[in-house]
């Protein structure tokens, strides 16, 4: 049987991407990063891992799209980890609002959950703002839980949850986790590109 021509590429972040990324989340994001942060991350932080996604075959898209449009605006969505000591921590996740409830985001959380088991953590964490319930109910789908309240973290001075999951509590966690992220990458045909080691 013939396999299925991507739709999607995840890959690992480059500096050329930066500047599209910087621009979605000021898009996204009430409080964005500045460009400084994510060329910390991607040049500068080796316990960090940085990914995109972009969209490869435009006659999937929902909007219209000139096929002479940049490669920069194929990028719908990026997620970014790093982990420390064995605790990992999802800083940022992301995707362009008219393609989400396609379990794209979902996909891209399970990239960085499976980088940061890979890279050896016992433990992740992410913060998320507590009006997020769409964002909470995700987290919670793969164990994720309130560890505590980080009063008026947010520039704005809304309140976010602390979120964690054990990684090395259940010995069944990580092969459910990879098992799931390919099934997605399937079903989506989402072709995932290693990052280099």
């Amino acid at each position: 049987m013939r396999k299925s021509t991507p739709i999607f590429r995840i890959r690992p972040m480059e500096g050329r991407d930066i500047p599209t990324i910087v621009g979605l989340d000021r898009r996204i994001f009430r409080d964005p990063w500045p460009e400084s942060a994510y060329v910390q991350e991607v040049y500068f932080n080796p316990r960090a891992h940085y990914f995109v996604l972009e969209l490869l075959d435009l006659r999937y898209t929902r909007a219209w799209f000139d096929h002479r449009r940049s490669r920069a605006e194929r990028l719908l969505g990026f997620v970014g980890m790093r982990v420390e000591q064995a605790r990992g921590h999802i800083s940022t996740l992301a995707l362009r609002p008219e393609w989400r409830g396609q379990r794209l985001g979902e996909t891209l959380l399970l990239t960085a959950i499976d980088q940061a088991i890979h890279d050896d953590a016992e433990v992740i964490g992410l913060e998320v703002r507590v009006s997020n319930t769409v964002a909470q109910r995700l987290y919670a789908k793969y164990r994720f839980v309130v560890r505590s309240v980080l009063h008026r973290y947010y520039a704005d001075g809304e309140d976010a949850y602390y979120m964690q999951v054990q990684v090395t509590k259940d010995p069944h966690y990580a092969p459910w986790i990879r098992g799931r992220l390919q099934q997605l990458l399937a079903d989506l045909r989402i072709e995932k590109v290693a990052p280099s080691r």
